[in-house]
């Protein structure tokens, strides 16, 4: 008796469920993002932007090659250096799809 009990419940429980269905699913679609560093350099302050940027863009982050550590976020960031030198900055970008862009690039500070 407990048995068919059980087998009647998971019976009903299969029943009760609607089937997964793909085509009710609708999934983001995005364009890869891109775009190159630019910069405007004033002694050691420097402000990154992105320069030609293409595609759909959610997150914007960027390491100034320091060795600090200290990233930031933004389309448009501002970082001071501690001394002048030749720095390998980064720039990456995300979007909602799990797309990532990464590009670095040369820049000179000089007190």
């Amino acid at each position: 008796m407990l048995k068919r009990s059980i087998y009647l419940l998971v019976l009903l429980a299969m029943m009760a469920c609607e089937p997964f269905d793909l085509t009710k699913k609708t999934f983001p679609t995005c364009a890869k993002p891109s775009a190159g560093i630019g910069y405007t350099v004033g002694l050691l302050d420097v402000t990154f932007f992105l320069d030609n940027p293409q595609g759909d863009i959610g997150v914007v982050g960027w390491d100034a090659g320091d060795g600090k550590g200290k990233s930031r976020v933004g389309s448009r960031v501002t970082y001071t250096y501690d001394k002048a030198g030749t720095y390998t900055v980064t720039l990456v970008l995300a979007n909602s799809c799990d797309d990532n862009f990464t590009t670095t690039k040369q820049i000179t500070v000089q007190n």
